[in-house]
């Protein structure tokens, strides 16, 4: 279960490489301490609920926190491997966490300083609805095209946003939510030609 297409995959291998080598020896030691994949997850959710809650008065907290939930969203994958954890069901909960911010944070965004709802919303929705259809995709062999992952543009505009107390997400998550809309089609469009093909089963 992978929301990575096989395009991404080259990258992808070179990114988890630098990856295990920087975090290796720490998760060498949780592996050793009997730290499970799931504690870390879990850890990661716990972490960006905390980022969520405080508001721009304690901007630098919240990004603790957030840099607390990245860190736990790339470890416990290699823990899994490295302990003998990989199953689908621990794939699925990794998938779901990782995702998770995109869930909560437009709603902080909208508490914290004002960001624009509805942009916020559909934002929030299409990004969820593509991942999904992405996930959907790479099970069934549907191969799609490249495409934009702004997860992490746009946790970074909501830091920045705590930061300065100002409203720098609203503009460019409508943009964003446009984008996966047109994605959200042509997925759908690239399944629907897919199983044509292929013909009742």
């Amino acid at each position: 279960m992978d929301y990575f297409n096989p395009q991404e995959q080259s990258w992808r291998h070179t990114f988890e490489s630098l990856r295990d080598r920087v975090f290796g020896p720490l998760v060498v030691v949780m592996a050793r301490n009997g730290v499970q994949p799931n504690q870390v997850t879990l850890a990661g959710v716990v972490s960006l609920l905390g980022a969520c809650i405080f508001s721009p008065e304690h901007a630098w907290t919240a990004t603790a926190l957030m840099a607390l939930y990245v860190l736990c969203d790339g470890m416990d994958g290699p823990l899994a491997r490295r302990t003998g954890h990989v199953h689908p069901g621990g794939a699925l909960m990794d998938i779901v966490a990782d995702q998770l911010g995109v869930a909560l944070l437009p709603a902080a965004a909208i508490h914290h300083f004002g960001a624009w709802g509805p942009g916020m919303v559909l934002f929030a929705s299409f990004y969820l609805v593509f991942i999904a259809l992405v996930v959907y995709a790479n099970r069934t062999g549907v191969r799609l095209r490249v495409f934009l992952r702004l997860k992490y543009a746009f946790f970074l505009l909501y830091l920045a946003s705590l930061h300065l107390n100002r409203d720098l997400v609203s503009v460019p998550c409508t943009i964003f939510a446009l984008y996966y809309f047109v994605e959200v089609q042509n997925v759908l469009l690239r399944i629907h030609r897919h199983h044509e093909k292929a013909g009742p089963e």
